[in-house]
């Protein structure tokens, strides 16, 4: 039977997966170390040890991608979702991708620099290849359109609300995937208060209740919020004004500034891999990793806050799943809300990193935003 490709593309990487009709995956993998210089390397899940792949952008490496590994794999493809990282006001659901939904998503790339001109690369690279194949946007700004409107407004005058400008959030797909599978991890719980945080070189939290977001760290666009891997998360916009300013009003120069030189890279002068910066003795590692969880702990509790209180808190993500010291450093200076750590629990990364009975609980959960894709597209098409 034909399968259905999910799409994943990254700043720096592409995830994808292969589901069959009873959306089974079929193949998992990923290309990391996309640009900048550095040479790509695919990694199939189950599948050894990573290797080198050709290309230097993301639309080169997909086609290469589709030819030499999906299609062999897969035989033929029924159809292909993408995750597409903003949707603006117009896409609060999955869409199928015609030239006037390629178009608007080209006209949101300067909201998400760094990952939206990806996806379009990704859609256009599967036209090109697959030309016959349906494809699907999935938007990860769509799971936040449940968010009140107070909190989607900024307090600035309502002219600009309606031209667009207002907090839209992020990293919904995840989201998704972790109401999804918070069920069989605490039952009925999973339907009140939870405090879900996506941290990898991309970060964001959301207040979830009932299923549905009421709170994100992230706004306009993907650079407000938590400290990340190369972005400065929430800034004064005073100080965003006094950068242009000290650039000669260059724009274009703060924009990248701020997209790919601040963050964990930008304080440590290091690295934005918090591998590195955990594993370095630079004090500005440390600086750069102590910023990090300060943030993080106070938007916790500010979603904590906009949800009326929290039942259960979730990492997940590169940094959520797997940064042992980054999750029990972050719960110590909650412990105020009533959290607890199990440390040994913390140290294999089991589901339940909090102590037996504790109120609120705190969990590790695997994100597969490409499931969330594969369904979408199952279900359109």
């Amino acid at each position: 039977m034909p399968a259905i490709l999910a799409l994943n593309s990254g700043s720096s990487s592409v995830k994808f997966a292969l589901f069959d009709e009873r959306l089974r995956p079929t193949l998992k993998a990923q290309v990391e170390n996309i640009g900048a210089g550095l040479s790509p390397r695919l990694t199939i899940v189950g599948g050894g040890p990573s290797r080198p792949i050709g290309g230097d952008s993301h639309g080169a490496i997909i086609g290469d991608l589709i030819r030499d590994v999906i299609l062999p794999a897969a035989g033929e493809v029924a159809g292909v979702g993408h995750r597409v990282v903003h949707g603006g006001t117009r896409f609060a659901a999955p869409a199928r991708i015609d030239a006037d939904v390629r178009a608007e998503i080209a006209r949101l790339a300067p909201l998400a620099p760094s990952h939206q001109p990806h996806n379009l690369a990704g859609i256009d690279a599967i036209a090109a290849v697959l030309p016959h194949v349906s494809q699907v946007a999935c938007f990860d700004t769509a799971f936040h359109r449940t968010i009140p409107e107070h909190r989607q407004m900024m307090a600035l005058p309502r002219r600009f609300a309606g031209q667009g400008l207002l907090r839209f959030g992020f990293h919904g797909l995840s989201y998704q995937s972790i109401v999804a599978a918070l069920p069989a991890l605490i039952g009925g719980r999973a339907d009140g208060r939870i405090v879900a945080c996506h941290l990898g070189n991309g970060c964001s939290l959301a207040g979830i209740v009932a299923g549905a977001s009421h709170f994100t760290s992230m706004g306009f666009t993907p650079l407000d919020g938590l400290v990340m891997g190369r972005r400065p998360g929430r800034l004064d916009p005073g100080a965003v004004l006094w950068l242009v300013e000290r650039h000669g009003g260059d724009t274009e120069v703060v924009r990248r500034l701020l997209n790919q030189e601040s963050g964990l890279l930008g304080v440590s002068g290091i690295s934005p891999d918090m591998r590195d910066l955990l594993a370095s003795g630079e004090a500005t590692a440390r600086l750069a990793v102590t910023m990090f969880v300060d943030r993080l702990a106070q938007e916790i509790g500010a979603a904590a806050a906009a949800t009326g209180g929290i039942d259960a808190l979730v990492f997940t993500g590169g940094i959520g799943e797997n940064a042992a010291p980054i999750r029990a450093t972050a719960i110590a200076a909650l412990s105020f809300l009533g959290l607890t750590l199990d440390a040994a629990a913390n140290a294999r990364h089991g589901a339940t990193i909090s102590a037996k009975g504790a109120r609120p609980s705190a969990h590790v959960v695997a994100t597969d935003e490409e499931a969330v894709i594969a369904a979408a597209v199952r279900q359109l098409l």
